[in-house]
C-alpha cells in the first residue's frame, strides 16, 4: 500500500465516523512519510522531525474550531508500565507516543484516548484526553504537503474543506506552500 492509499483510507474511515481505524491509517501514512523525509533517522526521532516540522499546519487544521493556531502541551496517562503515570508532553511528543505508537503496535488507541467529531478537547484527573478529528485531518494533509510525497495521489479526487474554502486533494500533494497558503499558515 503506498501513502496514498492509507491518506484515502484514512479520509474515508474518518467520513465514516470511525476514528480509531481512520487514526491507524494515518499513522502508517506519517511513519513511511517521516522515513522519506528522514531516511538516515531512526522511526522515532523521523517521526519527532516530521511533526515538529509539521507542527504549523497540524496545529492550525487541528485547532481552528478553538481559534489557536499554536502548539498544546497535553496531560496524559503514560503507557509505559516501567514509567507509569501522568506526564504533561509537547504536541509532537503526544502525537508520536500516544496515538501513532499505540495505533501503529496495538491496532489501535490506548484506552483513555477519545477522538470526537464535536469541537473539544477535554483531559481528565487521570489523563483521559479527548481530541477533535481536525487533529487528524491536520495530520493528513501535513503528510500530503510534504515534498516526498509529491508523486501520490488518492482514489476518487477527494476535497479538503478549511475556513468555507474547498481545494482538491490530489491538487496538494508536495505542495507545502500551497498548503500554507490555503489555511493561512
Amino acid at each position: 500500500m503506498s501513502v496514498g492509499s492509507q491518506v484515502a483510507d484514512a479520509m474515508r474511515k474518518l467520513s465514516e465516523g470511525r476514528f480509531e481505524d481512520a487514526v491507524v491509517a494515518t499513522s502508517v501514512a506519517l511513519s513511511a512519510t517521516a522515513r522519506l523525509e528522514y531516511p538516515t533517522d531512526e522511526d522515532k526521532a523521523a517521526c519527532r522531525k516530521f511533526l515538529e516540522q509539521s507542527l504549523p499546519i497540524i496545529s492550525k487544521i487541528g485547532w481552528v474550531s478553538f481559534g489557536v493556531s499554536q502548539p498544546i502541551n497535553f496531560r496524559y496517562r503514560r503507557l509505559d508500565s516501567r514509567a507509569s503515570g501522568i506526564s504533561v508532553r509537547t504536541m509532537p511528543e503526544m502525537l508520536y507516543d500516544v496515538i501513532r505508537c499505540t495505533a501503529v503496535h496495538e491496532a489501535g488507541l490506548p484506552a483513555n484516548l477519545q477522538f470526537t467529531a464535536q469541537p473539544m478537547i477535554q483531559t481528565g484527573l487521570d489523563g483521559e484526553l479527548v481530541l477533535p478529528i481536525d487533529l487528524i485531518y491536520g495530520l493528513l494533509i501535513a503528510i500530503v504537503a510534504s515534498p516526498k510525497n509529491a508523486h501520490e495521489r488518492v482514489e476518487g479526487d477527494p476535497v479538503f474543506s478549511f475556513g468555507g474554502k474547498n481545494i482538491r486533494v490530489n491538487e496538494l500533494w508536495g505542495e507545502r506552500g500551497k498548503i500554507a497558503a490555503f489555511i493561512g499558515a
